[in-house]
C-alpha cells in the first residue's frame, strides 16, 4: 500500500493507493486540521480501500521548497513511517510539481517556486526514462538573471511570478497532487535513506537567520 504526502502548497492533499483502488483527502494546511486531524485522515483513507496503517509499504513526499509548516509536517510523517518499516521516496518540489503540472507535452520546463522579491527557487526538468528528472540542479536565483541567461521557452509557476516575466515564455499553472506523487512510485524505484530525509528550504528560514545574527561571534 502506498501513501502520497503533498503538503507543500495551499491546495494540499494526501492519497493512498492499493490494488487498483485509491483514496484522496484534501488538507487544510496551517490550521487545526493539519495539526490534529492528519493522522486520523490517513487512517480513514487507508481503511476506505480495505487496509490498515500497518499495511503502508511505500511513502512518497514532496520535501520542498514549499510552505514551511506543511513541508515539515509531511517530512516528519514520512520519517516516522520510515522508522516503522515503510520505504520512503523524498522528492524535491520541482520534480513533484512537474509530475502534477506537466501532462502530454514532454518538452523541458523550468519549475519556479518560492518567489520572493524577484528571487525564486528554480529547477529545470527533462523527460528521461519515463519520468521527470533534473536537467540542472535547483537553486535560489535572481529571476531576471535567470530569464536573461537561459531564455526558457516554458516555465511552471504560480501567480507570484512577476507579470513582466510572464510575457517572455509559456507559463504552465503550478499544480500539486498527492496522486501524482503515487504515480511517480510506479516508475521511480529509488528510495531515500532516512538519514537523508529532511525538508528543503529555498533560503535560510527567517527564525534561523535571526538566531544566527544574534548569536555571539565565535
Amino acid at each position: 500500500m502506498k501513501l502520497g504526502l503533498e503538503l507543500s502548497q495551499h491546495d494540499a492533499s494526501i492519497a493512498v493507493q492499493h490494488g487498483g483502488q485509491s483514496a484522496l483527502r484534501m488538507v487544510s494546511v496551517g490550521g487545526r486540521q493539519e495539526r490534529d486531524e492528519l493522522w486520523p485522515m490517513i487512517d480513514t483513507a487507508v481503511r476506505e480501500i480495505g487496509g490498515a496503517p500497518s499495511d503502508l509499504t511505500d511513502v512518497v513526499v514532496n520535501a520542498g521548497p514549499g510552505g514551511f509548516t506543511g513541508i515539515r509536517t509531511a517530512v516528519a510523517i514520512a520519517a516516522m513511517l520510515g522508522r516503522l518499516g515503510a520505504r520512503v521516496l523524498s522528492l524535491p518540489a520541482h520534480l513533484a510539481v512537474a509530475e502534477a503540472s506537466l501532462d502530454t507535452d514532454r518538452s523541458d520546463a523550468s519549475i519556479i517556486l518560492a518567489v520572493k522579491r524577484n528571487r525564486g527557487w528554480v529547477g529545470t526538468v527533462t523527460w528521461q526514462d519515463g519520468l521527470w528528472a533534473s536537467k540542472t540542479p535547483p537553486q535560489d536565483t535572481n529571476l531576471d538573471t535567470f530569464f536573461l541567461d537561459h531564455q526558457p521557452r516554458r516555465v511552471v509557476a504560480d501567480e507570484h511570478l512577476p507579470e513582466i516575466l510572464r510575457t517572455k515564455c509559456e507559463v504552465v499553472p503550478l499544480r500539486t497532487s498527492a496522486l501524482a506523487l503515487i504515480d511517480r512510485l510506479e516508475v521511480d524505484q529509488t528510495r531515500t535513506p532516512l538519514e537523508m530525509l529532511r525538508p528543503i528550504y529555498p533560503r535560510v528560514p527567517e527564525a534561523v537567520r535571526i538566531w544566527e545574527e544574534r548569536k555571539p561571534n565565535q
